[in-house]
C-alpha cells in the first residue's frame, strides 16, 4: 500500500514537472515571436495542470495571435473561472477578442465572446458590439441568439430611432422563434411610438399575421371568443392581403360554430377577395360556402381606394 502511494505521488509530481517545463518552453517560444509553437506547449501543459490561471492566460494570448479567437474566448472564461480575482484582465482579454473577431467577419465567433463577457463581467457595457452580435443573429436565422442579445442591444441604443428598429428586429425574431407573446408586445410597442417609420408597416403586418397565428390556435383549442378577437386584428388595415383572407376564413368558421351562418358566409366571401383562381384560401371559402349552398354566390366588390386627400 505504501508503495502503490509513493508512485501515485511519484506521477503527480512528474506530470506537474512536466506541465512547468512546457510552460517556460512555450514562454520561450512567445517571446520569440513563435505564437503557434508558444500555444501547443501551453496547451499540453494545460492538460498536466489544467486548473492553472496563469496557463489559461498564457494559453488565451497565444491563441489571440494566431486567430484563433474561439479558443482565445474559451481560455480567458477559463481564467475568470479558475482565478475570480482575474475576471476583469479575462475580460479586458475577450473584448480585444471580440473587435478582433468582428474585423475578421466572424460574427458567430464574436456572439460566444458576447456571451462569455455578460457571464464573467455582466457589469461591463457593450455597447455597438451587442448590436453588432445582435443584428448579425437576426441576419443568420438565430432567433434564439438575436432573442438573447436584442435587449441589452435595444438598453444601450443612441436614440428612439435605433431602439425602435432594434425592438422590431426582437418581434420579428420572437415570430420566427414561434412566440407571439414575445412579438406583440414588442411589435405594438414600435407601432405606438411612432418613432421610426421604416418600420411600422413591417410591424403592423408582424401583428397581422401573430394574430392569425394565436387566433388558429385559440380555435383549435375550443375558444371561439378569443379566437374572433385575433381574427379580426388580423384583417385590420395594413394586414398583408393573404392573412387578412385566411383570417375572414378562420372567423367564418368561429361565427359558424357560433350559429351565426349568415356572418360567416360574409366572412367566407371576404376571403375570396383578392385571391386568384385556384389559390388555397380560395379554394377552402369557395369548399365551405358550397358547404352552405351559396358557392355561386359572387364575391363583394374589393372597397374603393382611398381619395387622394385621406
Amino acid at each position: 500500500m505504501k508503495l502503490a502511494r509513493l508512485s501515485a505521488l511519484a506521477l503527480v509530481l512528474a506530470c506537474t514537472r512536466t506541465a512547468a517545463n512546457h510552460e517556460e518552453l512555450g514562454d520561450r517560444f512567445y517571446a520569440q515571436g513563435q505564437y503557434p509553437d508558444a500555444l501547443a506547449e501551453y496547451r499540453l501543459g494545460l492538460k498536466g495542470n489544467p486548473t492553472s490561471a496563469p496557463l489559461h492566460a498564457k494559453t488565451a494570448s497565444a491563441a489571440a495571435h494566431v486567430n484563433d479567437y474561439e479558443g482565445a474566448v474559451s481560455e480567458y472564461r477559463a481564467l475568470a473561472n479558475e482565478d475570480r480575482s482575474r475576471s476583469e484582465e479575462a475580460a479586458d482579454g475577450i473584448e480585444r477578442v471580440l473587435r478582433a473577431a468582428l474585423s475578421a467577419g466572424e460574427r458567430g465567433i464574436a456572439a460566444q465572446a458576447v456571451g462569455a463577457l455578460r457571464q464573467i463581467a455582466p457589469g461591463r457595457p457593450l455597447g455597438r458590439y451587442v448590436r453588432l452580435v445582435a443584428v448579425d443573429a437576426v441576419d443568420r436565422g438565430d432567433a434564439q441568439d438575436a432573442l438573447t442579445l436584442l435587449p441589452a442591444a435595444i438598453a444601450v441604443a443612441g436614440d428612439g430611432k435605433t431602439a425602435d428598429s432594434l425592438l422590431y428586429l426582437y418581434g420579428a425574431a420572437g415570430v420566427r422563434a414561434q412566440s407571439c407573446s414575445t412579438a406583440v408586445p414588442a411589435f405594438e410597442t414600435v407601432l405606438r411610438r411612432q418613432r421610426e417609420p421604416a418600420v411600422l408597416d413591417r410591424a403592423r403586418e408582424g401583428v397581422s399575421q401573430c394574430a392569425l397565428v394565436e387566433g388558429q390556435l385559440a380555435l383549435q383549442h375550443g375558444q371561439p371568443a378569443a379566437a374572433e378577437d385575433w381574427f379580426r386584428r388580423a384583417t385590420a388595415p395594413g394586414a398583408p392581403i393573404d392573412v387578412a383572407r385566411a383570417a375572414f376564413l378562420g372567423l367564418g368558421d368561429v361565427q359558424l360554430a357560433l350559429g351565426d351562418v349568415a356572418a360567416a358566409m360574409d366572412s367566407y366571401q371576404q376571403a375570396l377577395v383578392g385571391g386568384v383562381a385556384g389559390d388555397t384560401i380560395a379554394q377552402r371559402a369557395r369548399e365551405k360556402l358550397n358547404a352552405l349552398g351559396r358557392a355561386d354566390t359572387p364575391p363583394p366588390p374589393p372597397p374603393p381606394p382611398p381619395s387622394p386627400g385621406r
